[in-house]
């Protein structure tokens, strides 16, 4: 009987040619985050993933949240790409069409990168509080533009009416693009096309008197000289 034992997979080497590039030892963490959680997700898994070897993981990336870290500031880069884009995209189109491709174009992007998706809204470890935060900013400044846009072409001077409507659809879009992630049985897209129908109805619907006590109201406890 032979007492040869089965190689280490974690120290077994890959000839250079065959060793897997950055971005695709990213891809293997960001499926396996996606599946099994932060917390699940170990250094052998996703080396298994990747095909490759934990010193290689090492080497590349660091420990288990420094690699987490890398995958989110990624995919995050990617996310917010891909919104801009809608934003621009829309932007000379009429009110309807901008309200439609700036909500669907979270939820198509979580029809087309699942696994991203799922890591960077299903998570909830501190490293990501501050990337979330900066994607938030941005989303939520591109859409306080346009809605500033729509106020003076109709005539009206924006004020901070115009910052929190652009934090509650910001807020109601990430929410419901949330419980998307979390439902593998509904349908992205379908579910931005009534995320937008939603935001449409307010839209339409918001009382012009509200937004002008907004912007005129002064805050708690201050009065008039």
């Amino acid at each position: 009987m032979s007492g040869r034992t089965s190689p280490d997979r974690s120290s077994t080497r890959r000839s250079p040619a065959a060793r897997p590039s950055d971005d695709e030892l990213l891809d293997a963490a960001r499926a396996v985050f996606a599946e099994r959680g932060y917390a699940q997700a170990t250094m052998d898994l996703i080396a298994a993933r990747a095909d490759s070897t934990k010193p290689t993981l090492y080497a590349h990336f660091g420990d288990k949240a420094a690699l987490f870290r890398a995958t989110v500031t990624r995919e995050v880069a990617a996310l917010r790409d891909w919104v801009i884009a809608a934003y621009e995209t829309a932007a000379t189109r009429p009110l309807e069409d901008r309200v439609r491709l700036s909500v669907m174009a979270m939820f198509s992007y979580a029809g087309a990168h699942p696994d991203s998706f799922r890591m960077l809204f299903d998570s909830a470890v501190d490293e990501m509080s501050g990337e979330r935060r900066a994607l938030a900013d941005t989303i939520t400044t591109h859409v306080v533009g346009r809605i500033r846009e729509h106020l003076l072409a109709h005539g009206r001077t924006p004020g901070p009416g115009a910052d929190l409507l652009a934090a509650m659809m910001v807020g109601l879009v990430g929410r419901a693009a949330m419980h998307v992630s979390h439902s593998p049985g509904l349908d992205p897209i379908a579910a931005g096309e009534l995320a937008t129908g939603f935001v449409m109805a307010a839209v339409r619907g918001l009382d012009p008197a509200l937004l002008d006590h907004v912007d005129g109201a002064r805050p708690a406890g201050r009065c008039a000289t």
